[in-house]
């Protein structure tokens, strides 16, 4: 994820894709969200930029990489429109892919009341040209920015907001989630003559798929699209949070198979390419799930599925349900308990006891 949004974001804004009648560039915009040191999430971004930096150093200063996302006032400053001599390569540039390693503050600052930053951003993912309400002067004409942050499971969870949700800010970012697999205490990463090798195929790749314009389809990749990917990633039947943060990946599935056809030095997206990105937007719905799937927006059904995991296997019974939630209707705990089984991981089972089996509501994962 981290190699195909650098790699968005240095080919530029003249590849694009029409969906509907709306202009897609090669933006692709991701949340790596895994815990402190053993998520390896700057590993995973060190290892892009390695080889990237070594293909094209120019694009590797802080006139395109820029750290920080304090305001939206301030992402456009990076790009703004400057015809002045003093101005900076940005000006007239205006690739950036945005690395935030932090970005959990960068959601608090959003969160802030007045602030542009959310706004801005959704702009930015768009393509759109940026301009700000309290400086008029301050305008970026056709901007192309890519960002990509890191945060812990425990901060996305606590800075996650429904407003924020339906807003549209944040089902711009796929969420991977990323975590250490292997201990490899020796590890040196890659030679020098490997970095090499393969930075001297990126450059040349990258260089060409610059020059593309309007980037088309296989047959065989539309009618993959057409007939199983659309129908599978327009599928809302998780409904809440999880709907929410995946609104766009039916979209979302054509930008990145676009990034993939344009690195693999070609400007028609084949099904194989099709195929790829379905399965990197699976893993973001996965890890959608994985982190938000009990998060509804809803607190007594957060409180509810939150009593049932710490049942364990031996599921929480109706009567423990009543006492769990004092002076409610039987039709409220019903409603409760059905919201619940819609979310991933939860079951309704019948267990064993000296009499007649009871019915409890269990966590399966």
């Amino acid at each position: 994820m981290n190699l195909l949004s650098a790699a968005g974001a240095i080919i530029g804004r003249r590849p694009h894709l029409m969906i509907g009648n709306d202009r897609h560039p090669t933006l692709l915009w991701a949340l790596t969200i895994g815990p402190t040191s053993s998520g390896r999430k700057g590993s995973a971004t060190s290892t892009a930029r390695r080889v990237l930096a070594e293909a094209l150093p120019d694009f590797f200063g802080p006139e395109h990489t820029p750290r920080g996302l304090n305001s939206g006032e301030g992402l456009i400053e990076y790009v703004r429109d400057d015809d002045s001599e003093e101005a900076s390569p940005a000006s007239f540039d205006k690739r950036l892919w945005v690395v935030e390693s932090e970005y959990a503050v960068t959601m608090s600052r959003g969160r802030r009341e007045g602030s542009s930053l959310p706004g801005v951003l959704r702009q930015a993912w768009d393509g759109d040209s940026l301009g700000s309400m309290i400086r008029d002067s301050l305008k970026a004409t056709d901007p192309h920015i890519a960002i990509l942050g890191h945060i812990t499971p425990e901060e996305f969870r606590a800075k996650m907001q429904d407003s924020e949700m339906a807003g549209g800010t944040y089902n711009r970012f796929l969420p991977i989630f990323c975590h250490r697999n292997l201990i490899l205490p020796g590890s040196r990463g890659a030679s020098p003559e490997l970095v090499a090798n393969l930075a001297a195929g990126w450059r040349t790749v990258l260089d060409d798929a610059a020059r593309v314009e309007q980037v088309k389809f296989s047959p065989a990749a539309w009618e993959l699209y057409c007939d199983q990917v659309y129908p599978a990633l327009s599928d809302d039947s998780a409904g809440g949070v999880i709907a929410q943060f995946t609104a766009r990946a039916a979209p979302y599935v054509q930008r990145v198979a676009m990034v993939y056809a344009l690195c693999d030095h070609t400007d028609t997206i084949s099904e194989a390419h099709m195929r790829a990105a379905w399965q990197l937007l699976n893993y973001a719905r996965a890890s959608a799930v994985h982190l938000l799937g009990d998060t509804t927006g809803d607190p007594k059904v957060n409180k509810l599925a939150e009593a049932v995991r710490a049942a364990g296997p031996d599921g929480l019974t109706a009567d423990q349900i009543r006492r769990l939630f004092k002076n409610s209707t039987r039709a409220e705990r019903d409603r409760l308990a059905a919201e619940l089984l819609d979310l991933p991981g939860y079951a309704r089972r019948q267990k064993a006891t000296g009499g007649r089996p009871t019915t409890v509501l269990t966590y399966v994962g």
